[in-house]
């Protein structure tokens, strides 16, 4: 029984998380924090970069999502090209990060909101620039999720991480991405762990109580703005089953924190 209740904890946990960002289960993937996702990823992916290769980071970003890109960049031999934001508005144009762009462009990592004055980039229109390079979008969402439901597949983001502990959750750290791209990455492991997407990035043995602690957390935020009525379903009408999904309740509760 206690195995089962432990498999049900991550299922739950996979399954809340993806309600969260608008992923798929399959490509939730957990860690001891955001920071030490993004420094896994890095190792993982800059296996397969050399002299030649290019990373772009920001000068907005949050160091944890810059220094483990610069680092697996000087250990690969890649080369690090940076780019500013305007210190007059604090934005972070398109075009700029359009500029740094080329054919050997491999990676771009940028925050969805910072963490010191807030700006937003917009990140779909940067992820349209990175992809016609074919180069991947590693996105923090760590302070984004805070405040802004994440849809990672509108963003255009191949990874996106964020924290629990930044919206009511436990201290762990989440990447979610497309389960074909993880499945592509072949991170080093021990001989008897799965191969499994997205099991083969979390090594030994997953820390359950946090798992559950994440999905209450996004069940609490769900739970915020209570079931909606309409004029087409009155409230007398509406209950436990005609609040709709976890993702559209979540959708209804943000929105009434922006509007408070």
């Amino acid at each position: 029984e206690s195995a089962q209740r432990a498999d049900d904890a991550v299922a739950e946990f996979r399954d809340a998380v993806a309600d969260l960002t608008g992923a798929d289960p399959r490509g939730v993937v957990h860690g001891r924090s955001a920071t030490q996702l993004v420094y896994d990823f890095s190792r993982h992916l800059s296996r397969g970069w050399g002299p030649g290769d290019e990373v772009v980071v920001t000068r907005l970003d949050h160091d944890s999502n810059v220094r483990p890109w610069v680092q697996a960049a000087e250990r690969a031999g890649a080369t690090v090209r940076w780019v500013a934001f305007d210190p007059a508005t604090g934005e972070l144009p398109v075009e700029a990060v359009a500029s740094a762009l080329n054919e050997r462009t491999r990676l771009v990592a940028v925050t969805a909101a910072s963490n010191l004055i807030g700006t937003m980039p917009d990140l779909t229109s940067i992820a349209a620039a990175v992809h016609a390079v074919d180069a991947l979008l590693f996105v923090d969402g760590v302070h984004h999720a805070a405040h802004h439901l994440p849809d990672v597949r509108a963003l255009g983001a191949d990874f996106l991480t964020c924290s629990p502990y930044k919206f009511l959750g436990p201290h762990c750290g989440l990447l979610v991405a497309d389960p074909a791209l993880l499945e592509a990455i072949a991170p080093d492991k021990l001989l008897p762990a799965t191969d499994a997407v997205p099991e083969r990035f979390e090594f030994g043995t997953l820390p359950y109580e946090l798992l559950a602690g994440v999905t209450a957390a996004v069940d609490v935020l769900a739970d915020l703005a209570g079931p909606a009525a309409s004029p087409e379903t009155p409230a007398a009408e509406v209950g436990a089953d005609a609040s709709g999904s976890r993702r559209t309740r979540l959708e209804r509760a943000y929105a009434a924190l922006h509007e408070h």
